[in-house]
């Protein structure tokens, strides 16, 4: 089945990510007012380890959405580097794909769960401890508790949205993160009211983890009819399938696991690397610029992500035109929005943020510099997983040395120059510089045989007939 996004599925994407970040800048003055310095450097650091753990997928997530792509498509089975051909483009899907898919990927959540609850708990618990000593009493040891336990719980029903992905079904993931996010919202302030601090704000986070992926389930119930049918194939699936089907996608899983772990440490780890030599209110300060940065360039990404399946579908049907105008359609969204949201922030919200919390002051510079960063690593990122698309993962290596690189080369600007916390953005920004920034989207337009300037015209094109027929 082809699959092609819409106008909904679009909207829908941004009212999601949109909604997901604004309901955590919503959250953030109530968490600025109710935290201390040292709790919101604390609860940034729960942040940081929450990236950690997603780690723990080893890059699955992404395998699996794609080959959900793949069976929904129509593909007869799939192969360590695509899929194993349909019969055209008007196939139907594959449910009995599907259903052995589905029942891999909860069997290896199961495992996978299991094993970051046992670390988080032990070994994270000694982390936790270890930096918390400007934080009196042992509530934050509660609160990291439930945190532990939404760990599990995220990770252990993971899979629901690997499979809305694959499906194409972008508007049911969005209503899943916008419902979940206005519980997540009313539960953490009613919490923080009852002064209950840190476990106020862990309890919000299992309540939005749990409820995601609720609401991912029966959506995915829903669309099309797709769970009654993949469940009538469940009983014929057999554990060899299973098995051919894990040895199948775990070639390309492990090698986006360490593009997962390569983007965690270029972006998510400098909160931890700060906490070694700041204190936790200087980590709470540099971790709200990334979260704005961060924010900022997700918004503008939302559509490049939206327009997934649209390519999956694209390539498995050799269609290079549909191909190139997406692709365009994508980068062209992704510059004006990243200039919009970053004068947005700099003007609007920091005088705001300010305003509410007087003794907190944001560095503007440093802002500029780290949304500069994230930028480039988002546009890197983006031309990466347009290469995903072929079920192919050559960047992994690559990405894996800057990262490392990044981190190494920042231990030492912090320990020879006086620079502080801009060593976090000059450091790794230097490194992906030389290579990563520039080389992938290359990569990308080389095998559509055209050039970067060709493929934005096409996107500006699109957009301009979209435009023009409203």
């Amino acid at each position: 089945m082809k699959i092609k996004a819409s106008r909904a599925d679009v909207i829908w994407s941004y009212i999601g990510t949109v909604f997901s970040l604004s309901s955590s800048f919503l959250l953030l003055p109530f968490v600025m007012l109710k935290l201390t310095g040292a709790e919101l450097g604390l609860w940034y650091i729960f942040l940081a380890v929450n990236g950690l753990v997603n780690l723990f997928d080893f890059g699955f997530d992404p395998t699996f959405a794609r080959n959900i792509a793949y069976a929904w498509g129509g593909a007869d089975g799939i192969t360590k580097t695509g899929a194993k051909s349909s019969s055209g483009p008007d196939a139907t899907p594959n449910y009995h794909l599907l259903a052995t898919l589905v029942a891999t990927s909860r069997r290896l959540y199961r495992h996978l769960s299991s094993l970051a609850l046992v670390l988080v708990s032990t070994v994270g618990t000694m982390y936790i401890v270890s930096i918390s000593g400007e934080i009196k009493g042992h509530e934050y040891l509660i609160a990291w508790a439930i945190f532990c336990v939404g760990l599990f719980l995220n990770l252990y029903l993971g899979y629901y949205s690997a499979l809305l992905r694959g499906i194409g079904a972008v508007e049911g993931i969005n209503q899943s993160t916008m419902l979940a996010k206005v519980c997540q919202l009313v539960v953490s302030i009613i919490l923080l009211y009852l002064n209950l601090g840190l476990i106020a704000v862990a309890v919000g986070f299992i309540v939005n983890g749990t409820m995601f992926r609720v609401f991912c389930s029966r959506y995915f119930q829903k669309f099309k009819n797709t769970g009654a049918l993949v469940s009538e194939e469940m009983p014929s699936v057999t554990k060899d399938e299973v098995h051919e089907t894990y040895k199948a996608v775990s070639y390309n899983a492990f090698r986006d696991g360490g593009v997962a772990i390569s983007n965690y440490l270029s972006t998510q780890a400098s909160s931890l690397v700060a906490s070694t030599f700041l204190p936790l209110s200087a980590t709470g300060e540099y971790s709200i610029l990334l979260q704005f940065s961060n924010a900022v360039v997700n918004v503008a990404a939302t559509i490049i992500y939206a327009y997934h399946p649209t390519l999956q579908s694209a390539y498995q049907r050799h269609d290079i035109d549909t191909e190139k105008e997406y692709i365009g359609r994508g980068l062209s969204a992704y510059y004006l929005l990243f200039v919009l949201g970053t004068l947005g922030v700099t003007a609007c919200v920091f005088p705001l943020l300010h305003w509410i919390k007087p003794t907190m002051t944001f560095d503007v510079l440093l802002y500029l510099g780290v949304s500069l960063y994230t930028f480039l690593w988002q546009h890197q990122s983006t031309a990466a997983s347009y290469i995903s698309n072929t079920n192919r993962v050559p960047y992994m290596v690559p990405f894996m040395i800057a990262s490392v690189s990044g981190i190494v080369l920042s231990l030492i600007i912090v320990k020879y120059t006086a620079i502080g916390v801009w060593a976090l953005v000059v450091g790794p920004g230097i490194v992906q510089l030389m290579f990563n920034n520039w080389y992938w989207l290359h990569t990308v337009v080389k095998r559509l045989g055209t050039t970067w300037r060709a493929v934005i015209l096409s996107g500006l094109g699109s957009w301009r007939r979209s435009l023009l027929r409203r």
